[in-house]
């Protein structure tokens, strides 16, 4: 019977594995739209809020750069996003409702964030901005939990870690 019990635990341990495995952001859980509009490249995002793990985007698809991260609304099994020195946007919403999203590197080639791209992350504890000057959605506020952006504005590049209340945060620039 003991044996019986074991075997089934180890078996639905590997289903489950397998599974997880399955759902990692690997290129053909990515969607490419083509942008034709801005001098060419592509535009990349979740081909469904099933993707979890460690999401590494590429730099480039069919040969051209990957430009822009956009749509990976409520992919809340998205722990770490690794995002390309290619991409200079991050579109409205992108990775708002990625509850399980930890810490993210915004690259020194990314030139805009648009409003309530990182809403809603409740486990984001670090973000790093590798330059100073990147602009805004007017409604800018909202971008990140907190008072991230007034912080950013202020201290500029650098890594701001998470303090206080999970609700309404403040963050801390490292030295």
């Amino acid at each position: 019977m003991k044996k019986k019990v074991l075997l089934s635990l180890a078996l639905l341990t590997m289903v489950v594995a397998s599974q997880v495995f399955a759902q990692q952001a690997t290129p053909d859980k990515l969607r490419f739209i083509e942008e034709k509009t801005q001098g060419g490249g592509y535009i990349v995002q979740a081909a469904s809020n099933k993707i979890s793990g460690a999401v590494v985007i590429p730099e480039t698809h069919l040969g051209k750069a990957v430009i822009s991260v956009n749509h990976f609304v409520n992919c809340t099994g998205i722990i770490s996003v690794s995002i390309p020195n290619s991409v200079t946007r991050i579109g409205l919403m992108t990775f708002s409702g990625c509850t399980s999203l930890t810490s993210i590197t915004i690259p020194a080639s990314v030139t805009h964030i648009g409003a309530n791209a990182f809403n809603g992350c409740t486990k984001l504890s670090s973000v790093t901005f590798q330059k100073s000057g990147i602009s805004f959605d007017s409604n800018s506020t909202n971008a990140f939990p907190g008072d991230l952006v007034a912080k950013y504005k202020a201290g500029g590049a650098g890594t701001y870690k998470r303090q206080g209340d999970p609700a309404k945060p403040t963050w801390v620039k490292d030295k």
